[in-house]
């Protein structure tokens, strides 16, 4: 901020920039007062009306690219990189429009255009990243009685055991390993392909780490799954899997592909043999087996990295329901191990 000086007359003056015309001409203004304070004060806030007059004049594109660059460090790479997409591909129709012009008609337009060809998830989400672009540059406009398309209720089944069978003897050792580590034991892409061979020791395997795309593509390991509630021991994998992954270098991972790649070879073993489901619905299938034995949804939250419902066990309870929880591990661990040597 300009420091206000002193004139002859004996008033404080300061002057501060105001615009630029196209010829390329700076313009300012001044502000005087009796005193300095006052004169600097004017001049600050005539600073802090002008600003926020030209955030209320960039258009929906360059919110949403402001938006996704301020919030680019505390994001996921995966949000990053969705919000992205998001922005190319999706804005088109209101890209140009500044925001002091954006108003609840727009938007309806806009949202109805956009769920004749997206889904009503992606619809939302769509909306989502505009309503917090908007909201950081023009926190005080709102839209109202905006209306979403309604969410799609899709009924799917759970994998069959005969199903998850037909797929795992069928898959080569990797792939055998992927399933088995999803079916019987929870685990999502990301966090098989980041296992390594010493995050195993007696059976037990110790899930912390994430496979993750960042914003350019490239996949990397982080030192956090999914959420916090996913760090987890997973107790519940036959020995036959821990059989098929072997030895190796405590610091060497286990399945040496990308997420990405596991999904592209579990689609080429799901079409070869007519089915329809998805590499996620594994851990369909494990919640489903967990329940069909009467396991707690506390410890199967607990065994496939699901955050727990409302109600949370206090620390000294989990202690003392310790010895339940590794009767519910053995009790799936030997149901999965029934069903590994029916398979063969």
């Amino acid at each position: 901020m300009a420091t206000a000086k002193k004139t002859p007359s004996g008033m404080w003056k300061v002057r501060v920039y105001s615009h630029t015309t196209p010829d390329g001409k700076k313009h300012y203004r001044a502000f005087t007062a009796p005193t300095k304070q006052e004169a600097e004060q004017e001049a600050s806030r005539f600073s802090g009306d002008a600003d926020r007059a030209s955030k209320k004049d960039i258009t929906v594109a360059e919110a949403i690219d402001g938006y996704i660059t301020a919030k680019k460090g505390v994001l996921s790479p995966s949000t990053v990189r969705g919000y992205r997409r998001m922005e190319r591909n999706n804005f088109e129709e209101i890209a140009r429009i500044k925001l002091r012009r954006l108003n609840s008609e727009t938007v309806q337009r806009f949202i109805s255009n956009t769920a004749k060809d997206l889904s009503p998830k992606s619809v939302k989400n769509i909306y989502g990243l505009l309503t917090a672009a908007v909201a950081l540059y023009f926190p005080e406009k709102t839209f109202r009685g905006i209306r979403l398309p309604a969410k799609q209720i899709t009924r799917s089944q759970s994998l069959t055991g005969d199903q998850v069978a037909a797929l795992y003897n069928a898959a080569r050792d990797w792939l055998k390993i992927c399933i088995g580590l999803s079916a019987f034991g929870s685990l999502r892409r990301g966090e098989i392909c980041s296992v390594t061979y010493g995050d195993i020791s007696d059976g037990v395997l110790y899930v912390h780490t994430d496979m993750i795309q960042d914003s350019d593509g490239a996949w990397h390991i982080k030192e956090m799954p999914k959420t916090a509630d996913s760090v987890r021991e997973v107790s519940t994998i036959p020995a036959e899997i821990f059989r098929l992954i072997g030895d190796g270098d405590p610091d060497e991972r286990i399945i040496k592909r990308t997420p990405n790649e596991v999904t592209k070879y579990f689609i080429w073993l799901r079409d070869d043999l007519g089915m329809t489901c998805r590499f996620h619905d594994m851990r369909g299938f494990f919640a489903s087996s967990g329940e069909m034995m009467g396991v707690s949804s506390t410890y199967l939250s607990d065994f496939g990295g699901w955050r727990r419902g409302s109600t949370v066990l206090s620390q000294h309870y989990q202690k003392n329901m310790a010895p339940v929880s590794e009767a519910y591990a053995a009790q799936m661990r030997s149901h999965f191990d029934g069903l590994l040597k029916s398979m063969t």
